[in-house]
């Protein structure tokens, strides 16, 4: 397990954005008078986890496919959201799904991207199964804390706890390892990471397991966004229409998971392989700190933070420098 490399991977995303020249999406034919223009195909690239709901639903569903019959739609997921950003900047992704660190920095570097819809509002904990372990001052050197990656929302949340709780946002950042969220369940379970900063439903089995919660990025930062969708602006202005239809089927998902949960679980098991029983989905999504919710929350301030300890240069001066134009001035 390698520990974080913050200045390398500084580095190399800022030569992936200096590469980025390729136009996302290819045009489909022509269409036909009245029709929507749309591309010929689309990538939709999220990661794992329950902050990804409303695009599990619309994959089971295959809502975007019957109704763009003439677009071809491959769904990827990703461990965490750098790749997603980059594959994103390289052209290959044209619709991303991730946190809000990963988000800001790309927009910070020039990215070119913009939020279509939020996902979520979610609650993050940082979970330990080791009792000595109450509160960060009780994280020594040499223990690890596992998260995505460290421009991670996780990330952000934990250099601002530390900042409140230690007096430096990066008293902790020797101990972070960087760690996919499956397995930094078994990593923490098994006694490998001292601590596990992760998402739902990672961090409910954690709890059910017997660990404890010694932090809330509800505490740290108020109700936030945990998850958006992203598009380029080049896709943006290419396929308004398309852009538009994609956001009312999140809507849709959105109502479907407050209005009927049950199935909403349903379709997410399936996804899953029916390892899970749609009942304990129906149980993770209505639980404690849970709010699917299609409206930007705490953005600026993430950025306000980010910005003050050197992660971005600067902070939007409203919600309308990150999101497509058809939001308006909606969230925050």
């Amino acid at each position: 397990m390698l520990k974080v490399n913050f200045i390398a991977a500084a580095l190399v995303f800022a030569g992936l954005v200096a590469a980025a020249c390729v136009p996302a999406g290819a045009p489909a034919p022509a269409p036909s008078p009245g029709a929507v223009k749309a591309p010929a195909k689309v990538t939709i690239a999220y990661q794992p986890g329950l902050g990804y709901a409303q695009l599990i639903i619309m994959k089971r569903q295959q809502v975007l496919e019957k109704r763009f019959p003439n677009t071809t739609f491959e769904w990827k997921i990703l461990a965490a959201g750098a790749p997603i950003r980059d594959g994103m900047i390289a052209g290959q992704i044209q619709v991303g799904a991730g946190g809000t660190g990963p988000f800001l920095v790309g927009w910070d570097r020039g990215v070119g991207w913009r939020i279509l819809s939020s996902l979520n509002q979610m609650d993050l904990w940082l979970m330990t199964v080791d009792p000595n372990i109450k509160s960060l001052r009780d994280i020594k050197p040499g223990m690890q804390v596992g998260l995505p990656a460290p421009d991670s929302i996780q990330a952000v949340v934990l250099r601002r706890a530390a900042q409140q709780q230690l007096g430096n946002p990066n008293a902790l950042d020797q101990n972070l390892v960087a760690i996919a969220h499956p397995a930094g369940v078994q990593a923490l379970l098994g006694g490998q990471l001292a601590a596990h900063l992760t998402s739902p439903p990672f961090q409910f089995q954690e709890k059910d397991a017997g660990a404890r919660v010694i932090l809330r990025s509800f505490d740290v930062f108020g109700p936030h966004t945990f998850n958006s969708v992203w598009v380029m602006e080049s896709f943006y202005n290419e396929y308004p229409e398309f852009n538009k239809a994609f956001y009312e089927a999140v809507v849709e998902a959105t109502r479907l998971i407050k209005e009927r949960p049950d199935e909403a679980a349903r379709l997410v098991a399936e996804e899953e392989g029916g390892q899970v029983s749609p009942q304990t989905y129906r149980d993770w999504m209505t639980r404690e700190g849970m709010v699917y919710d299609t409206v930007p929350r705490g953005f600026l301030k993430f950025a306000e933070f980010m910005r003050s300890i050197g992660m971005i240069s600067k902070v939007p001066s409203s919600i309308k420098e990150l999101t497509v134009p058809f939001l308006g001035d909606a969230g925050d």
